[in-house]
């Protein structure tokens, strides 16, 4: 998996020879989707959005972040028991934070979680999925435009601000980048938290190791993200030679899926790879992918996951699965996988100070 994601060899766009596709219909790639381009497009698109998820940048959101958590888990006490942690907590998180980084109006994203949802379904129809891709790409093209003519201080606002960087993009270009990014940062996270909750709750032990030792934050959105590996359908990639990978020979013109999903539970990479374990080393995991596609959002991620979870469990540390895990509805049609519904209670009145003060 590695090998070929490092790989130039192997093409992510759509429309080289012999890529296969899990997505229903005949829409194309939109403009500005560099995640499924080939340099020089991608280095070139990529690169206009790398500086707001720099460490640094990530660093000064986190107050942000915090503040957004805070909130959200407020709402959640307030819903009558047993609450959909899915419905009521992981999706408005989300989604509420990706829409501050970036500028989207949070009002609007239940509209764009509904389209992205009819793209992503793969068990809908070729029209089902055609519309809600038209709808949503719509809804982008009005957001970019009106960020145009009023800029804001959030990322699409500063890189159409930013001359040095709005020269090198298209208004097309843009609606694909804003697409992209909240479609990426959203949905991936809602899904991660919803699992993830499931996990920590069944691995009480490590959950309050996390919660003790503050410094075992990055390692468990490490291991969540391995252990997880909510893309379950793999990465699409098209080979443009021959190459010979494992001691296989891919011929040029043949398409192939990376799984990561498998190659986060290899054995020989990971010991005892189907158990969860926050203390193992498992950096070079290919949860967030791998080589020049690697998840442009990482850093966000992180400092996303480990301040929803450290604050979900400090504020309400009673919290429990409300069903046997077994009845739990899950996402197997989904490109992502996840939970459809995730019924949580609590017993005990949670300590109301937010986590992040003292």
């Amino acid at each position: 998996i590695r090998a070929v994601l490092a790989d130039r060899r192997f093409s992510s766009n759509p429309r080289s020879p012999g890529y296969p596709t899990y997505v229903t219909g005949d829409v194309p790639t939109p403009p500005g989707f560099f995640m499924q381009m080939d340099a020089p497009d991608h280095t070139r698109l990529r690169a206009l959005v790398t500086r707001e998820f720099m460490a640094r940048h990530i660093e000064s959101l986190r107050p942000k972040m915090q503040a957004i958590v805070d909130l959200r888990v407020e709402a959640l006490l307030k819903e009558p028991q047993p609450v959909d942690l899915i419905r009521a907590f992981a999706l408005p998180t989300a989604s509420a934070v990706i829409c501050e980084l970036l500028g989207v109006p949070f009002e609007d994203a239940g509209f764009v979680q509904s389209r992205t949802d009819g793209v992503l379904d793969r068990s809908r129809t070729a029209k089902e999925s055609e519309t809600s891709a038209i709808e949503l790409m719509g809804y982008f093209d009005q957001l970019v435009t009106a960020k145009e003519k009023a800029p804001g201080d959030d990322m699409l606002g500063r890189l159409i601000s930013d001359k040095s960087r709005s020269e090198q993009v298209n208004h097309a270009e843009l609606v694909g980048i804003a697409a992209l990014l909240m479609l990426g940062g959203y949905d991936t996270m809602a899904q991660v938290i919803g699992l993830g909750t499931v996990t920590l709750l069944e691995h009480k032990d490590q959950l309050a190791d996390f919660l003790r030792e503050p410094a075992l934050a990055d390692a468990l959105v490490e291991e969540l993200v391995r252990y997880l590996t909510v893309n379950h359908a793999g990465l699409p990639r098209a080979a443009t030679a021959d190459v010979e990978v494992g001691g296989q020979l891919i011929r040029e013109g043949e398409g192939l899926i990376v799984m990561l999903s498998s190659g986060n539970r290899d054995e020989q990479a990971f010991p005892n790879a189907d158990a969860f374990d926050i203390r193992r080393d498992c950096r070079h995991h290919v949860g967030f992918g791998h080589g020049l596609h690697r998840c442009i959002g990482a850093t966000f991620a992180r400092a996303e996951l480990a301040i929803v979870f450290r604050t979900l469990f400090e504020r309400i540390p009673s919290l429990r699965v409300a069903v046997p895990v077994q009845e739990l509805p899950f996402r197997h049609e989904m490109v992502l996988y996840g939970l459809k519904q995730l019924p949580v209670a609590w017993s005990a009145a949670p300590e109301r100070t937010p986590a992040g003060e003292t």
